[in-house]
């Protein structure tokens, strides 16, 4: 696995801002929603990136600029998005287990919401009649990476659960809400695989019900991308012919053209994304030399949270002689990037690049051990944007109201 930057321009960025240092590459991203796009042949598609993988208003903006629309879990994501220029239009809201002031915020400000619990039915037909609403349903299928990631499934919290239906069912012909449209999110790193199939053809069966009032069904996202070398992703075309087919006989069997949704998030960023860090320090004693960085799971927390692979190529001697390492970060916890991992020789003062750090990187970044998050790069036709200075310390101190008391 490479770069799509060449490593002397990563160095030079690493020079000009210091590090840690997160790079995102647009020409990744564009290349990711087009490939989406051209997969699918439906009567109307779209794109809604899912905020949460990254939520940076200058990520936000270039990716509204491409074409598309923005999905957002909480009011602070909603500000973002309208900070960035995007239309409320295009924003919807799919929280779970908010408070109702969250609900409120979203509709004041034009976004459209996904609800996928009863009480939220019916206080939102109590304070907001006549809102459209999209369903969210859990069809009880287990796929994906990490368990942690496999929110589609029987026992995840998220999404109206098939024991629910048939009183949703009754619950929405009593109120006055508009179900504008279904929708459903398995997880993260979903291949072609039948799972996501079996869960399709449930959507789509319980999108009849509501037939006569839905404009869109909602895939969500979570399609696999390759992390290790020998790793595969999804096959996008075979993947959206056979999604397309079934949507266009969807489509038939009601009577209507419709939209079909998806909310990507780590597919789009994951492989735009990369982390410099700094070597400080080579500990040669030991089965496995050790590499200390200027990093940790504050700033990257997916390797030690989920186990997740992610590559790291040592920048600083691309041709050097492969050697094995332990690559760990500086908080004072175990704190670890990779064990026994085949690198380019490693000095310390050398700089390391791990990939696909696009998506859940800074997004899920902390001041934990009191340490500010780093600075953030964006290139746009080959110009490097700083989009996010690097914290302070300063910074870590604004909201602490024990500064400067007696």
């Amino acid at each position: 696995m490479t770069t799509t930057i060449p490593t002397e321009n990563l160095l030079s960025l690493a020079q000009t801002y210091g590090l840690p240092l997160f790079v995102y590459d647009t020409k990744v991203i564009d290349g990711q929603i087009q490939k989406l796009r051209s997969a699918f042949d439906v009567p109307r598609l779209e794109i809604r990136y899912a905020s949460k993988a990254q939520n940076t208003i200058s990520i936000l903006r270039h990716i509204y600029n491409q074409g598309c629309g923005i999905d957002t879990v909480s009011p602070g994501e909603i500000v973002m998005a309208l900070k960035a220029g995007i239309p409320s239009s295009v924003i919807s809201f799919t929280p779970s287990g908010v408070i109702t002031d969250e609900y409120a915020f979203a509709i004041e400000h034009g976004v459209h919401v996904h609800a996928d619990q009863p009480y939220i039915l019916e206080w939102l037909d109590q304070h907001y009649p006549g809102t459209a609403v999209t369903l969210r349903f859990n069809p009880a299928i287990r796929a994906g990476g990490h368990t942690k990631l496999q929110v589609g499934a029987d026992g995840s919290k998220f999404g109206i659960l098939s024991s629910q239906v048939k009183n949703i069912i009754s619950l929405t012909k009593k109120l006055s809400l508009k179900i504008t449209g279904v929708h459903m999110h398995l997880g993260s790193d979903i291949s072609d695989s039948a799972s996501f199939d079996e869960a399709y053809e449930y959507l789509l069966s319980v999108a009849q019900i509501w037939a006569d009032t839905i404009d869109h069904v909602d895939l969500g996202g979570g399609f696999k991308i390759p992390y290790h070398p020998d790793d595969h992703s999804i096959d996008m075309i075979s993947f959206g012919a056979r999604v397309s087919e079934r949507f266009n006989r969807f489509c038939a069997d009601i009577g209507r053209e419709i939209t079909l949704v998806f909310e990507p998030g780590k597919f789009l960023l994951s492989a735009a994304g990369y982390l410099l860090m700094e070597v400080t320090n080579v500990r040669t004693e030991g089965s496995v030399p050790m590499v200390y960085v200027q990093s940790g799971f504050n700033h990257f927390l997916r390797p030690m949270n989920y186990g997740a692979y992610h590559h790291l190529i040592n920048i600083s001697n691309t041709n050097g002689e492969i050697q094995f390492y332990d690559v760990v970060g500086y908080l004072c916890e175990t704190d670890t990037f990779a064990l026994n991992r085949p690198i380019s020789e490693i000095h310390q003062g050398d700089v390391l690049c791990l990939l696909n750090a696009g998506a859940y990187g800074y997004s899920m970044a902390s001041t934990y051990n009191g340490r500010p998050r780093p600075a953030e790069v964006m290139i746009n036709d080959g110009q490097a944007t700083l989009i996010r200075r690097a914290e302070t310390i300063d910074d870590l101190l604004r909201t602490d109201l024990g500064v400067n008391s007696e």
